[in-house]
């Protein structure tokens, strides 16, 4: 009995200690909150941000903002292996099956959150990824940034952000986040996935460009369309339907108002004639 109970207590000592309230569930839920995507639309973006661009000039936020265009921002590191570039590859695809042109109707930004790249990785990556890009003036409208770690946290807690290193993985962890700006500088949407729909893209452009791009028919379907988070896609929405057949039930109702008073009035002067 004694050798049995002295085997239990040395395997006891064997396994870890299970600390008070520690649940793997809950480790994966802070790491994946740790790396999500926050709703950040309507913050105005600091304009006293400073970074360096691919040419290794300055380049200060102020510089752009506010400015005439609107800009699709994606935040991420160019020595990433993976997701980074699939997420800038698809929107490349996507902004290249976009009408809208850059430079003339929008810019594009990326900014390294690792504070240790450079102008050189910065530049090596827009020399990879510019010709997915299927646009003229794509060199002139995109700029690539490295800056420093405070200014790198401050503007990716600004947009909602948010990312960690792996220290197993050795990676940076993040949302595949792209983040649309206002010409004066502020979130107006946020799509995250590792693929995108031209048409969701051209409307999330024109919708930041506060009326200054796209047509009526944009314009309507701004107003028909809702933003699904949940999908990130512009879709019908249940309330969206209710308020579009509700337009048609007054619609229908005035018509019938009208072609009765109609009648009505034809046969009163019937009557009098």
């Amino acid at each position: 009995m004694k050798r049995f109970l002295s085997i239990l207590l040395a395997l006891s000592g064997a396994l870890p200690a299970q600390q008070p309230g520690h649940s793997p569930s809950r480790d994966i839920e802070a790491r994946e909150e740790a790396a999500a995507q926050t709703n950040s639309v309507g913050v105005l973006v600091d304009r006293d941000l400073q970074f360096t661009d691919e040419r290794g000039y300055p380049f200060a936020w102020k510089q752009m903002f506010p400015g005439q265009h609107p800009v699709v921002l994606m935040l991420g590191y160019y020595s990433c292996p993976a997701m980074c570039g699939q997420v800038l590859d698809a929107a490349f695809y996507a902004l290249s099956g976009v009408e809208l042109q850059p430079g003339t109707d929008y810019r594009i930004l990326n900014v390294s959150v690792d504070p240790n790249e450079t102008a050189e990785q910065a530049k090596a990556r827009k020399g990879t990824f510019l010709p997915r890009l299927r646009k003229t003036g794509g060199d002139e409208a995109w700029r690539v940034l490295v800056g420093d770690e405070t200014n790198v946290k401050k503007l990716a807690q600004q947009v909602g952000f948010n990312f960690y290193w792996s220290e197993p993985t050795r990676q940076f962890v993040h949302p595949p986040s792209l983040i649309f700006l206002t010409p004066e500088g502020k979130v107006s949407r946020v799509i995250v996935n590792t693929a995108f729909d031209a048409s969701d893209l051209h409307l999330a452009l024109v919708e930041a460009s506060e009326g200054k791009l796209g047509t009526l028919w944009d314009q309507v379907r701004l107003n028909c369309l809702t933003f699904d988070a949940r999908t990130n896609t512009y879709s019908l929405t249940a309330m969206t339907i209710m308020r579009v057949a509700g337009a048609i039930t007054v619609v229908v109702l005035a018509w019938m108002i009208w072609s009765m008073l109609k009648k009505e009035r034809r046969r009163m002067n019937a009557a009098v004639a």
